[in-house]
This record gives C-alpha cells, structure tokens and sequence, in this order.
C-alpha cells in the first residue's frame, strides 16, 4: 500500500510539473505559426492616400504551445522598422493577451481582448501614446480569413471617444 502511494504521488507531482495544456482558444493562435508576406497602409492624414509599408512576419509557437512569439521586418517610410509581439490566452483572466514592442517608440503594448468565429477573429485592446505624448486607447482587430490570409485593422479612439482607422495590414503565408 505504501508503494503504491508513492507511485501515485511520483505521478501527481510529475503532472503538475507537466504545466497547462493548451486550449482551443491556444490552438486558433497556433494556425498563424510561418512565415508571412505583410503590406501595411498607413493612414498618416484625412483625405490622403496611405503609406504602403511592406515586410515579412516570422511567427513561431513557444512554451509548449501556449503563446505566439512574433517577429515583423518591414521598411516604413524610408526607414527599417522591427517590432516582436508575445500573444496568447490567459485562463485565469478569461482574455486574449499579449505584448509589443518596436522601433518606432519607446512604450510597450499591453494587450487585452476577445475573439469570436471559432477564435479566428480577435479584438484587442491596448494604450499606447499620441503624437502629443498622452495616453491614447488603440482597438485592434484581426481576422484569419483561411490558413493562408489574415488581415489586421488598428483604431486609434479620437477626442469624442469614437475609434479612427489608423493602419490596415494584409499577410499572406509564405511558409
């Protein structure tokens, strides 16, 4: 009987070791693992015509399938840009979360949200600062479309509270 006990608690210590497995909304994330194509549009002012930026996004699935590790290279008005996000689900907050940073600023993206459509729609949440340097809200939504197409569209709340179209991204997979 003691040895069987200690089996049993050998067994329940290694899978508490073993960590959390991932979820559904875990496995949605997953599918935009590879490599990507990306065009940006920028909106810079009202009436004008966007700013094409163009790069590659290199996503890779990292600690045992629970957070998407993001790369993005692209050139920006002139200039090389990089930028790497962390992405995932929180269980314990019941939200999609998520983290960036680039080389455009200083400031680091702490991302909330939700997602709909079998999780291949997310809404997220994040402050970042305005050209003024306050706190501005930004709402960014990402839709995969099939497994070789995303898109991204990011918001920037205005002075009244409503939500501007500040940038739009196509990806296409490349690998």
């Amino acid at each position: 009987m003691r040895s069987w006990l200690m089996t049993l608690g050998c067994a329940l210590s290694l899978a508490a070791q073993a960590g959390p497995r991932p979820t559904l909304h875990h496995l949605a994330l997953q599918d935009q693992a590879g490599t990507w194509a990306v065009v940006a549009r920028l909106f810079v002012q009202p009436g004008q015509p966007p700013v094409i930026s163009k790069g590659t996004e290199v996503n890779q699935v990292v600690c045992n399938g629970l957070w998407l590790q993001s790369e993005l290279r692209a050139e920006m008005g002139g200039q090389a840009f990089e930028g790497r996000g962390f992405f995932g689900y929180d269980t314990h907050q019941g939200a999609h979360v998520g983290t960036w940073v680039d080389s455009g600023d200083t400031w680091m993206a702490l991302i909330k949200g939700t997602c709909a459509r079998n999780c291949h729609e997310q809404t997220l949440f994040f402050e970042a600062f305005g050209p003024n340097g306050k706190p501005v809200t930004h709402k960014q939504i990402y839709t995969q479309q099939d497994h070789n197409h995303r898109s991204s569209v990011l918001y920037v709340q205005g002075p009244k509270g409503g939500f501007v179209k500040e940038m739009e991204m196509e990806y296409v997979r490349l690998k």
